[in-house]
């Protein structure tokens, strides 16, 4: 006989269970691919703004920003504590995101009871896309879902219990939520229009002392949010993303927060607004429909109504909407859903939930595509040399492009913004940039926009310089380039029959074994050349034995030769692996120029010597450090 303890316990295990599932569920997705894609803008920024080196460092850098400081001190925290890798940054975000997936269960609870609560509101909120998405950034927001969710459970449980934890719960949860983002203030805003609403007496003024102190302990930040949105709306950097109020944003915000089956959720949604009672005993199924208590559905429907339409409306005036400013309402939209749900008999319960699991995980509806500045910058470093400066013309893709300079060619690398220089030198940023330039051979600039630079007139050329290699990432559509530029040297190293001149050439001297050396060459043809060719870089022993060579057109066919013109300088790169049982001693560099079709070298001459198949261009001496 099984008795009611023994059934209770079993339901209580059942029930940790599956909401241990969703928690799984819910981590696997935040986790797959979290360091698949590049950081962006904002995520560089975040980098930026959160450098420290103190707290109080990051407090005073976040009052001349336009955000509040909370996350920015908690990822500070982080980073000293993880490091600075891509995948250790967005970790948090994803933990941030568990917690308020593990809260949407009590929250379903404390709303509707314990059939919405059991299981549902978690696991739609762990599926939804664009949670999950924002859960993947070096960003706040899935710290402001998480605020939205705590905020919402405690007030729903001093709504229904009013008792000392819960009010202090939802004062320490709604502070959370406004010093993490100030578009936590709508969640306020419906909160105390809802207590308007559906509270009188003695519980109304119990709630207006409640706003009060969360108004106290935000009061410390007001003099700086008034002093940031003195300057919010003057400066272009902060609302570049904005999108207009147009059917394809409204689309685009549908899909985020919908998916593309949102007529499925929606319908959900809509069913989660009334209450339905199936009685037994009958052979056909008539629901019975109420409304109350009325006060769960419409705090969640205020939300939706209220929130979208502040949104849309100040969007109209001052343009800021993005689609990730709607992650608002993402935990609302997953607690009405699941109520909607729970108003199912069984079996279209338990066949709806399956549906929306298989579409969900088949699809995908909020995932952004990030500009690539990971291999925008990783084209510099494959081919970067010591001491050359980067400069970054990018807009604020300057922000995660020097995370990945320091990241792929060391902090001491020189970097400039000339977004910054722009700003900072203004009339004087040409004369200054020129001034830099002239105290250079070589460097490189990352560029979003299209060639040839007009905007710079002929000052890279006034100061001596050719466009030496073009690489560039595609981001949809657009190129990212990365343009090097060098002096074009008086010098002749060697000639290669009557088509290219070796101009100048850099090895390293001395080299370990086992290790790799790069060997730059600095090229311009004599004629336009009919073929591509390719170029051989190797180390000969004292013999004359082969012992480490790289072969390849140049630049690893980024610079095809059929495309070079004469007297333009080109750029190009080997490098060589070296055996990790190499003896030591020195070993002569050469270089060749042949085509692939016949293979035969073209004659080179190095000085004033006899022709011969490759040019000796000096030695590398191989030893253990």
């Amino acid at each position: 006989m099984i008795t009611r303890t023994s059934a209770t316990r079993a339901r209580s295990g059942a029930l940790v269970f599956s909401l241990a599932l969703v928690l799984l569920l819910g981590w696997a997705l935040r986790i797959h691919d979290l360091d698949a894609r590049s950081l962006w803008e904002d995520e560089g920024w975040t980098m930026l703004l959160s450098a420290g080196p103190s707290l109080g460092d990051v407090v005073r850098t976040m009052a001349a920003d336009q955000h509040p400081p909370l996350y920015f001190m908690i990822f500070r925290v982080w980073r000293n504590l993880t490091g600075e890798s891509e995948f250790a940054g967005r970790y948090l975000g994803v933990l941030i995101g568990m917690i308020a997936v593990a809260a949407a269960f009590p929250l379903g609870r404390a709303l509707f009871g314990v059939q919405t609560g059991v299981v549902l509101t978690a696991l739609l909120l762990a599926l939804a896309d664009l949670h999950i998405d924002l859960s993947q950034e070096v960003r706040h927001y899935s710290l402001l879902a998480t605020g939205v969710v705590l905020s919402s459970l405690f007030y729903a449980r001093w709504r229904r219990r009013p008792g000392r934890a819960n009010r202090i719960g939802y004062v320490l949860a709604t502070l959370l939520l406004l010093y993490t983002h100030y578009l936590g203030a709508y969640i306020v805003l419906v909160q105390a229009l809802h207590m308007l609403l559906t509270l009188r007496g003695r519980r109304l003024g119990e709630g207006v002392f409640l706003l009060g102190a969360v108004g106290l302990g935000f009061l410390p930040w007001l003099p700086v949010l008034i002093d940031q949105n003195r300057v919010r709306w003057d400066n272009p950097l902060y609302y570049q993303n904005a999108l207009p109020n147009s059917p394809e944003t409204f689309r685009l915000v549908r899909t985020a927060l919908l998916g593309h089956y949102y007529a499925i959720l929606g319908s959900l949604i809509l069913l989660g607004l009334v209450y339905l009672r199936w009685p037994r005993g009958e052979h056909v199924l008539r629901p019975a429909v109420r409304l109350r208590p009325l006060w769960p559905t419409l705090y969640l429907g205020l939300q939706v109504v209220v929130i979208a339409g502040l949104i849309v409306a100040i969007n109209e005036r001052r343009q800021f909407l993005t689609v990730r400013n709607f992650i608002l309402l993402t935990p609302a939209l997953a607690v009405l859903a699941a109520h909607g749900l729970a108003n199912l008999p069984r079996l279209a319960r338990a066949f709806l939930v399956t549906l929306v699991v298989i579409v969900a995980l088949t699809t995908v509806d909020a995932r952004r595509h990030y500009p690539d500045w990971r291999a925008v910058v990783g084209n510099v470093s494959t081919y970067h040399l010591p001491g050359e400066p980067v400069l970054m013309d990018v807009w604020v893709g300057d922000f995660p492009a020097r995370y990945y300079v320091d990241r792929q060619l060391g902090p001491d690398t020189p970097r400039i913004s000339l977004r910054e220089w722009r700003a900072e030198y203004r009339e004087l940023f040409l004369p200054r940039l020129l001034d830099f330039l002239q105290t250079h051979d070589a460097f490189w600039l990352i560029y979003w926009g299209d060639a040839p630079l007009d905007e710079y007139g002929g000052l890279i050329g006034e100061a001596g310089f050719q466009r030496t290699a073009t690489l560039w990432v595609d981001h949809l559509g657009t190129p990212l380039y990365s343009f090097r530029y060098d002096k074009l040297p008086p010098t002749r190293a060697a000639t290669f029959g009557d088509l290219f001149v070796l101009r100048r050439f850099a090895a390293p001297q001395t080299a370990a074994p086992g290790t790799a050396i790069t060997v730059a060459l600095w090229w311009t043809a004599e004629q336009p050349p009919p073929l591509d060719y390719s170029v051989s870089v190797f180390l000969l022993d004292a013999a004359g034995t082969l012992v480490a060579q790289h072969d390849g057109p140049p630049l690893d066919g980024r610079a095809p030769t059929s495309a070079w013109q004469p007297g333009a300088l080109q750029f190009d790169a080997h490098t060589l692996h070296l055996p990790p049982d190499l003896p030591s001693g020195p070993y002569t560099l050469g270089v060749k120029v042949y085509w692939y079709g016949d293979g035969l070298p073209l004659p080179a001459v190095t000085g004033t010597g006899e022709p011969g198949p490759f040019a000796p261009l000096g030695t590398v001496v191989v030893g253990t450090p």
